[in-house]
């Protein structure tokens, strides 16, 4: 370790995670840098003003010009429109592979921010029921954290963002602190009632939503950089973390200037890696050291694997009214698409005798958006081994980089529950009279499209292929006993205790709910911890 540092703490990242983290330390008095892969927006030439309906119709010559434009696997994500398609990376500039059999589609954005630009900012809090699914089926490793361990954390982080919702008394979703209700459609209230009759045994209640960024900053980088003690260095690339070769701890990270492919290395007492799964697994892959020859943080052998993404099944139709998302509604505001949200119903307390383990939500949203109403369920991914994000050093990215090979396939626990999501979503649209046609105003031309391009999007059951929630989690799994697990309860690499991981590439399993809250609040958790290390304020 340098005696003297440039920094207390480096952040690399700056979407859902590294904000927190940068925000947690230098409010407790850290010298903090954030370093970011990718630009720095300007809120009024990437955000400008426009119809929800122009910005969000795709149309099939959109897809064609993104493909000449290099977009061709972002072109498929259901968040690509033309007014979204900037804040989406350049695939030809960042290719990533895959394993033999396997089809991944990885959906990224390389900008201040990261996705927190263009996310539905689902806030749910995972309970024990689930932290611990695995003590009760017996498959896998559970959390080495309780939900007591994660609650002040999911407060602060609700507090100080704000969320829409309401207390529902769900065992496997938590009550959160909200700023007051999610304001609901006619017909979601409608539903939502009928819902409570008819499906007595599947808890509905009102999707929790954080607050919208309308003026396009990022809160917690803006609490972070108004100390006066955080710094912020877009188009910064990190290539690798530096470790000291006696010691083994980290040094500082050396990052590639986006636009001059100049290295720079820069030094610190900590390092918290905040890039999101993937790319933070294959960031530690790429630091090997003296110590650390397989890797910084795989003694163990299993960084990168157990990587899992949300199964994810669709379902939508027309309506004849539209309600709308009422006059002067911001188009860059995702999070106001959603409505109504059933946790898992299925395998609540434990295996229930059904042909697959673990369970789904669903999400959905009614009159609301054109042409109607639709609905999602999302599934959990068991964590495998062979399932894992490797390096290929046959291929590099637009920085000589070597690139991320992902491999990630669905088992046969995967292909039942897809098989029972689309009964129960076949059993709601018709329960609920909802029309079932989701090419129904579509021209012959765009049926014909989406007919030839499906295998791009599904699989052969009818799920979106992996990647496509854009859920990834794993590769940096937690765990207490550090022969197996990469990262501590605490989100510190076992093999190197001045690192901190804090995004879902340190999940051990990925439950039914949107991580993006848990990521926040382990984020906090890290930010508190790194200073107390350190010697901040408490």
């Amino acid at each position: 370790m340098t005696e003297t540092a440039d920094f207390d703490v480096i952040v690399i990242g700056s979407g859902a995670a590294g904000g927190w983290v940068a925000k947690e330390c230098a409010e407790r008095g850290l010298s903090t840098l954030i370093l970011e892969a990718g630009r720095k927006l300007d809120p009024a030439k990437d955000f400008p003003p426009q119809s929800h309906e122009e910005g969000s119709r795709v149309s099939v010559l959109t897809r064609v010009m993104s493909i000449l434009k290099g977009q061709a696997v972002q072109a498929r994500c259901m968040s690509f429109t033309p007014q979204t398609s900037h804040l989406f990376i350049n695939d030809r500039q960042n290719p990533y592979s895959t394993g033999p059999g396997a089809r991944f589609n990885w959906y990224r954005a390389r900008q201040v921010g990261g996705r927190l630009h263009l996310w539905g900012r689902n806030a749910l809090r995972i309970s024990d029921l689930d932290l611990h699914m695995a003590e009760r089926d017996g498959f896998g490793d559970g959390w080495p954290v309780s939900y007591a361990d994660l609650d002040p954390w999911y407060g602060r982080v609700e507090q100080f963002l704000g969320v829409t919702g309401e207390a529902a008394g769900i065992d496997n979703l938590p009550d959160g602190q909200y700023s007051h209700p999610h304001p609901l459609t006619q017909a979601e209230r409608r539903l939502l009632a009928e819902m409570k009759e008819k499906w007595p045994d599947r808890p509905a209640t009102t999707c929790r939503i954080i607050h919208h960024m309308a003026g396009r900053e990022v809160p917690t980088l803006k609490a972070a950089l108004a100390t006066g003690r955080a710094e912020l260095r877009p188009d910064a690339i990190a290539a690798r973390v530096e470790t000291d070769p006696a010691t083994g701890l980290a040094t500082g990270v050396t990052y590639i200037d986006a636009r001059t492919k100049a290295r720079v290395t820069v030094t610190a007492r900590a390092v918290a890696v905040c890039a999101s799964t993937i790319e933070s697994v294959r960031l530690l892959q790429m630091s090997s050291g003296e110590r650390h020859g397989a890797g910084l943080g795989n003694s163990s052998g299993n960084l990168g694997r157990y990587l899992s993404d949300h199964l994810m099944v669709f379902r939508a139709g027309t309506l004849a009214q539209v309600e709308g998302m009422g006059a002067g509604h911001d188009p860059y505001d995702f999070g106001q698409q959603s409505g109504i949200y059933i946790p898992s119903f299925r395998n609540r307390a434990g295996p229930e005798g059904l042909p697959f383990l673990r369970g789904y939500s669903l999400l959905g949203s009614v009159g609301r958006l054109s042409p109607g109403w639709f609905f999602m369920a999302i599934g959990e991914v068991l964590p495998r081994a062979d399932n894992r994000v490797e390096l290929d050093w046959g291929k590099t990215d637009a920085w000589g980089l070597p690139v991320a090979k992902v491999t990630l396939t669905h088992s046969d626990n995967e292909r039942a529950m897809v098989a029972d999501m689309q009964a129960v979503l076949k059993d709601l649209s018709a329960t609920f009279g909802l029309p079932d046609d989701l090419l129904g105003r579509e021209s012959l031309i765009s049926k014909l499209v989406y007919k030839i391009a499906g295998p791009l999007v599904y699989t052969p059951e009818g799920a979106l292929i992996p990647g496509s929630s854009i859920h990834e989690t794993g590769g940096a799994c937690m765990g207490d006993d550090s022969r197996r697990h990469v990262t501590d309860a605490r989100n510190r690499l076992h093999d190197c205790p001045n690192v901190w991981v804090t995004d879902s590439a340190s999940f051990p399993t990925n439950p039914f709910h949107n991580p993006g809250l848990t990521i926040m609040a382990l984020s906090a958790r890290a930010g508190a911890d790194i200073a107390a290390s350190l010697g901040g304020q408490s």
